[in-house]
């Protein structure tokens, strides 16, 4: 344990980070101290609106300060690996925005490099940390369920106009869609059911032409103890955003998502054939709770919910997807 009041937090990159921040400034154990983007523009107004000390557009500025001890990494996906080596070189920890990388060997590189300088790496995997999904997780492991046997998530969020800058979202090698986004869906699956024992995929390219990989994916995941799971991945659906949880157990069934206001429950003990509406909410302060977990970590020295090797074994399966639908849904 650390004798601390608070830890001083950097955040790079301010389209995604500007969220971050502004849940996260009203933490107990969290002071603000620096933001770094690009855009001069944004940064002059996050520091006008929060009167932050350090504001930026050079990353060095924030990596040199003294009084950051955390690196909030919000930058684009191709970004993370360089911009997470530099802060640990720097002795800071490292909250990475997901996916926690591109690909497998750059997730291993960064798992390297926080062993190497004793420093704590978490990923940003947002979906454990809204409540809804909380809740149902308890559900399935506190025998509320029974045993669970399947389990469905789904990341459904139209990309067309959401490029980012100068489309990097579209650019093959700076993101594909399944590591990038499906890794919501995939995380929050593997975080009921465990590690994926087996993957198959099948996708498909019937929107956005300017992204050049396939905007379509189910995947079918086989987990241990027999369990089973579906992942759905669309970047091209015309309807509204949304991630999506089914949890089916031997007593009982939960499903919900992470942005209407009440989720369905059935229970055998209640009545199997009936719906019960469960009130919950909707994306509240789901970032705060990612960076007051991680505050804790460091201070009581404890391994993050999702440290470097847990998010290095989501893209793993993101990856075993893409290959498996390469060669025709073969696992």
């Amino acid at each position: 344990m650390i004798d601390v009041e608070k830890l001083g937090i950097g955040i790079v990159g301010l389209k995604m980070g500007y969220g971050h921040f502004q849940q996260c400034k009203d933490l107990p154990n969290a002071n603000l101290v620096g933001v770094c983007d690009l855009d001069a523009d944004l940064v002059a107004r996050v520091q006008s609106d929060f009167s932050v000390p350090i504001a930026s557009t050079n990353y060095e500025d924030l990596l040199a300060s003294d009084d950051i001890d955390i690196m909030s990494v919000t930058t684009p996906d191709y970004l993370h690996l360089e911009q997470t080596i530099q802060a640990f070189e720097a002795g800071k920890h490292v909250l990475v925005e997901k996916p926690m990388a591109r690909t497998v060997e750059e997730c291993a590189e960064m798992c390297e490099a926080a062993r190497k300088y004793n420093k704590k790496l978490m990923t940003a995997h947002v979906c454990r940390f809204y409540s809804f999904f909380q809740q149902a997780h308890k559900w399935a492991n506190d025998g509320t369920l029974g045993d669970v046997y399947f389990v469905e998530t789904s990341y459904i969020h139209n990309y067309e106009q959401i490029g980012g800058f100068d489309g990097w979202r579209f650019d093959p090698e700076k993101r594909h869609i399944l590591v990038g986004g499906g890794c919501h869906a995939i995380d929050l699956i593997r975080w009921f059911c465990g590690d994926a024992v087996s993957v198959s995929a099948l996708s498909n390219h019937f929107n956005i032409p300017r992204q050049q990989v396939d905007d379509m994916w189910i995947l079918n995941i086989e987990f241990a103890n027999d369990v089973i799971g579906r992942v759905t991945v669309s970047s091209g659906c015309q309807r509204p955003y949304n991630i999506d949880l089914k949890v089916w157990g031997t007593k009982g069934t939960v499903e919900g998502d992470n942005t209407a206001p009440s989720a369905k429950m059935s229970l055998t003990q209640v009545d199997l054939h009936r719906w019960m509406d469960v009130p919950k909410d909707r994306m509240a302060k789901a970032l705060a709770g990612e960076m007051a977990h991680f505050i804790d970590c460091i201070i009581n020295d404890t391994t993050p919910l999702i440290d470097g090797v847990d998010g290095a074994k989501t893209v793993a399966t993101a990856w075993a997807a893409i290959e498996s639908a390469a060669n025709g849904g073969k696992p």
